[in-house]
């Protein structure tokens, strides 16, 4: 296959001054997190709740479960003792946060210095191009994702199941969602109301060879944008297994997860557990604490199940970024994350700095990998993504595989 020339970049004006990142303190728990027996059917659930002084916020079928929040009259802890009175209750947990970590403000580096060929700083992405620039579906759960970015909607999956009728007619939880849902509303395509996960999308599959802004490693995909978090970088635990679910029935084999919390729920790694079982690959922020993932662990990054691939970032010089987190067991491999260029909201580009940047090159690979070889499961990409990495000094005892990401050797 010929090698297309990649996309000029030196003609945009890339914002170093609209860093998305979290606002303000993380927001107080205002919901349970309810999941039932197996043996319990869905209008006996909800029955259960409404009688302990709850409303339900979110129907989670993925994993027999139930965002509840307080009716007046009736405090959290309330509906916590009364919901755990009842024998069909298998577990109650906070609906936890989950949030974009916070980004640092690195100053500048050429664009896209990660996907060049430039000092062997780089994942190898002209060489890969020469096997291939298509990608598996890749599902991005985050702040949702500008459907009419003109370098991103020509690689958007659109939903032709939901004709946009006030009803939700293929019964995936989100009413009239054309270009991915928004479980944040449960109404609505996947629009992002932040920047965060516009950003992230266009490291994945910004529309290559297209002679406009940048191009992400997948020059053209479907990439479904499933909206977890709010306008200030926010979400639950809820949202994030309905997100998942989302992702599962959209046909993704790759989900993006470019965010993360301190504490873990049983929960969450029971629909992570249903999403292996269908065969998905979650590829998950580090964090950007500069901590240690075996001590301090960053979820869902840090479960230890199969199905994830935890990713930490580097910087242009091949060195673990800064802020990054690592862990000899926690964390799978890294890949470019400092100081990264890609698409933004409103139609803009812009410079961000994360485990955030980092994780979807990873997810893009994996995706790169699922369309070369139909028949690899999960196991197979994230086997070879660790193996055919270039071993780093500065990542040797920093992560399980000791190596950056390096998509032409993966693919070779």
């Amino acid at each position: 296959m010929a090698v297309m020339a990649s996309p000029a970049v030196a003609r945009i004006e890339f914002r170093k001054d609209r860093l998305a990142q979290p606002r303000g303190q993380t927001p107080p728990v205002t919901e349970l997190l309810v999941q039932f027996r197996q043996d319990t059917g869905e209008a006996r659930r909800e029955g259960i709740a409404r009688d302990a002084g709850g409303r339900v916020a979110l129907r989670l079928r993925l994993v027999r479960a139930l965002a509840v929040a307080p009716r007046e009259g009736t405090s959290l802890e309330e509906l916590r003792a009364r919901l755990l009175a009842s024998d069909r209750v298998r577990r109650v947990e906070d609906d936890g946060p989950i949030a974009i970590a916070k980004s640092p403000d690195d100053p500048g580096v050429s664009e896209q210095y990660a996907i060049k060929q430039k000092d062997d700083h780089d994942i190898d992405a002209p060489g890969a191009w020469n096997e291939r620039t298509d990608c598996a579906k890749v599902a991005v759960l985050d702040t949702g994702v500008q459907i009419d970015h003109p370098d991103l909607k020509k690689n958007l999956w659109e939903n032709t199941k939901d004709p946009g009728n006030g009803r939700d007619d293929d019964d995936n939880g989100v009413v009239d969602d054309r270009y991915g849902g928004d479980v944040v509303d449960g109404k609505g395509s996947g629009e992002d109301k932040h920047g965060h996960g516009t950003h992230v999308a266009g490291i994945i599959g910004a529309r290559g060879n297209n002679d406009r802004g940048i191009t992400g490693l997948c020059w053209s995909l479907k990439i479904v944008a499933v909206r977890v978090m709010d306008a200030d970088g926010h979400g639950t635990w809820s949202r994030e297994i309905a997100g998942i679910d989302y992702a599962i029935k959209a046909g993704a084999k790759v989900i993006n997860a470019s965010y993360g919390g301190s504490t873990g729920s049983d929960i969450v790694r029971d629909a992570i557990g249903r999403a292996r079982d269908k065969g998905v690959l979650v590829v998950a922020a580090a964090g950007n604490d500069g901590d240690n993932s075996d001590k301090q662990p960053n979820f869902p990054a840090a479960y230890p199940d199969s199905n994830i691939l935890s990713v930490a970032a580097t910087n242009s010089k091949d060195k673990l970024a800064s802020f990054s987190n690592f862990g000899a067991k926690a964390v799978d491999l890294a890949a470019p994350g400092d100081h990264i260029a890609s698409t933004f909201w409103k139609s803009d580009y812009a410079y961000m700095s994360g485990t955030s940047m980092a994780t979807p090159y990873v997810a893009a690979a994996a995706a790169m990998l699922l369309k070369q070889h139909s028949s690899w499961d999960f196991g197979d990409v994230s086997a070879r993504l660790r193996k055919t990495g270039d071993a780093l000094k500065a990542l040797k005892g920093k992560t399980v595989s000791g190596k950056r990401l390096n998509i032409d050797k993966a693919l070779g």
